[in-house]
């Protein structure tokens, strides 16, 4: 067990930003699901992050980086360790020409809304796709239309030992879903090189994809997002589908009755409930089809306290 007051001591000598103690990260995730951070710092600038990576390094203490909270489940015993909350830090967005710099705490809508109004197309493929640039970035986030991944520059980050990087594209080996980042390492910016386009034909295919995202997806209640991965040439929503999955209810945790690949909380559910129905699906799909299914959201924290 880490000393939470002399790690949350000696934060507060070193950072600018707040620490604080045992906060819940239900109120911090899509999902309004988990325990409490055991240490959460809010970072106010670059410095700040490099101080906590660095004492995190020097005392060995596991460091979970939190944006938006989107795409993840927190489970009920919390995060032991150093929480690192972006969703106040590295925010700025900067347009010069066809590129855009962007630092990884802004939301992706925010991004996309400014992408169309300055007539750049190639980012649509992120309409309705929740979170923080950051955390797009490292499970590169998309849709059919393309992944965040197919327009980006280069990133700037800093690693475990507190020292900045900046990486190409092509250094991130990206793949479906994912991104290989150096370990420990938080995003800081990134930048996108964009083409020009009309500007209402921008906005009428984010309209068009929101409508369908709209009809097709639980947004009316809380999720984490897709769950799993999509196999190839198939979708994970219609495996746990054909699973007869859809509408599986445990406490207050259930496989969407919309949408095969989405879990929601109706209300009080608890990571536990969550895990059960993730199984049962995983589980089943297998012994129906063959397919193991592979997670998209992070499971992150201990089951229980202690």
């Amino acid at each position: 067990m880490i000393e939470t007051l002399s790690l949350q001591e000696r934060l507060h000598g070193l950072l600018k930003g707040r620490v604080l103690t045992e906060e819940s990260l239900a109120s911090h995730t899509y999902f309004r699901i988990g325990g409490p951070a055991e240490v959460m710092v809010y970072p106010a600038d670059l410095e700040d992050v490099k101080a906590a990576l660095k004492v995190a390094q020097d005392e060995a203490i596991p460091v979970l980086i939190l944006g938006s909270g989107s795409n993840m489940l927190v489970l009920d015993g919390g995060v032991r360790g150093l929480v690192m909350n972006l969703s106040e830090t590295f925010l700025g967005l900067e347009v010069s020409g066809e590129q855009i710099r962007c630092g990884a705490g802004v939301r992706t809508s925010r991004l996309l809304a400014l992408s169309a109004m300055r007539s750049l197309t190639g980012l649509e493929g992120l309409t309705g796709v929740p979170g923080t640039i950051g955390g797009a970035i490292k499970g590169n986030a998309g849709t059919s239309l393309g992944a965040i991944i197919d327009h980006l520059d280069w990133v700037r980050l800093v690693d475990r030992l507190g020292e900045e990087r900046c990486l190409a594209r092509k250094e991130l080996s990206a793949g479906y879903r994912t991104c290989r980042l150096p370990m420990g390492s938080v995003i800081v910016e990134a930048c996108f090189t964009l083409r020009r386009a009309e500007a209402a034909e921008i906005r009428e295919t984010i309209s068009t994809l929101l409508v369908r995202r709209n009809l097709t997806q639980p947004v009316e209640v809380r999720s984490a997002g897709c769950i799993f991965k999509n196999p190839p040439g198939d979708f994970a929503g219609r495996l746990v589908e054909h699973a007869g999955l859809k509408g599986l209810r445990r406490g207050g945790a259930q496989i969407s009755e919309k949408h095969g690949n989405f879990i929601v909380n109706l209300g009080g559910a608890t990571a536990a409930e969550v895990f059960w129905l993730i199984e049962r699906a995983r589980a089943e799909v297998m012994a129906k089809t063959g397919v193991a299914l592979e997670l998209e959201i992070q499971i992150v924290g201990s089951p229980s306290a202690g």
